[in-house]
């Protein structure tokens, strides 16, 4: 498995201080492409432009936290020797410890969708993705922590998380957590002792032929638990033949995460709770205000509701989501 990061951190300063010089070492499986570290001791990635390939153009870019160049000209220091090659260029320039590992880790996404040669249109789309990604770490989060922790335990959990990462929300504001034909699947989270849940009108009152399932799980913080990014390592061990998947995972949590993106290891839950508690429900079985109750003046109604009498559905994630998914 690629470790960029420990590549990153093994690399000397460039000698030269010119700002286009790098020292910088191939990366294994894509070596035409490499990890760098400039004279600021930053990361970047170096996207290898073919000569075929150097007419192209791409505005540059200077966001708060990364510098993006194109058909850049650059001196790279590597194993005592230097030479010169055009590259895209896309480094991180912040100071940020957290926000500098979730750069690596990026490029060790992106890296597998870029290929060893990749043309116009596949640097357009990583470098691109960068930016969308960036972007969205100076922003308000879009979802709790322990919210976004319950969807990934959730996925942890299932023994296809390729295909719950498939039908995950691409938006934390979409009406539903995961979708998949005839079936929406929501995740609902309580911090204390009781399954009281928020909902909104149109999370349980019934949608032309679809079934409705509620996840309801009880959390306890633990500082010997689980992270965001432990349940993230242990999704990512189980993608290794889901590239497409890895990447919507990677820039999906991260993006939602916004400026929250620190916290990323240092709020945890107790991972025994959250399994010996997780029961899901049939919507029809949850209290709700039934739509012909609702007067069409009225929209976007909220509510809480308590599951106590609620009767759970004796049945696994597995074995509910598989009759759903195994076409798809």
């Amino acid at each position: 498995m690629l470790d960029l990061k420990g590549i990153y951190e093994n690399l000397p300063l460039p000698k030269n201080q010119n700002s286009n010089s790098y020292s910088a070492k191939a990366i294994k499986g894509y070596e035409n492409h490499r990890i760098a570290k400039n004279n600021a001791n930053n990361p970047s990635l170096l996207i290898f432009i073919s000569e075929e390939n150097q007419d192209f153009i791409i505005a540059n870019q200077n966001l708060f936290n990364i510098k993006v160049s194109h058909n850049l000209r650059c001196e790279i220091e590597s194993e005592g020797k230097v030479h010169h090659n055009n590259f895209s260029v896309v480094s991180y320039i912040g100071q940020n410890n957290d926000v500098k590992d979730l750069f690596l880790s990026t490029c060790q996404i992106l890296i597998k969708s870029l290929g060893q040669n990749p043309s116009n249109k596949q640097i357009k789309h990583t470098v691109g993705k960068f930016i969308e990604l960036f972007k969205a770490v100076k922003e308000t989060p879009r979802n709790s922590i322990q919210g976004l922790w319950c969807e990934l335990f959730l996925i942890e959990q299932s023994s296809f998380p390729e295909k719950l990462i498939t039908g995950w929300h691409s938006i934390p504001e979409e009406k539903f957590d995961f979708s998949f034909g005839k079936l929406r699947f929501e995740v609902k989270s309580s911090a204390s002792e009781s399954r009281i849940h928020n909902f909104s009108s149109r999370q349980l009152n019934p949608i032309n032929d679809t079934e409705i399932i509620i996840a309801s799980i009880l959390v306890s913080h633990n500082v010997a638990g689980f992270s965001i990014n432990d349940l993230l390592s242990r999704i990512n061990n189980k993608l290794n033949d889901f590239p497409t998947q890895k990447e919507k995972l990677h820039l999906l949590v991260y993006s939602t995460l916004g400026i929250d993106v620190e916290k990323v290891n240092q709020i945890k839950f107790d991972p025994e709770l959250a399994k010996n508690s997780l029961q899901f429900y049939h919507s029809i079985n949850i209290p709700k205000i039934q739509d012909i109750n609702i007067p069409k003046e009225v929209t976007n109604l909220k509510f809480v509701s308590n599951l106590v009498y609620s009767t759970p559905i004796d049945s696994s994630l597995d074995e509910l989501l598989k009759s759903y998914i195994e076409d798809s």
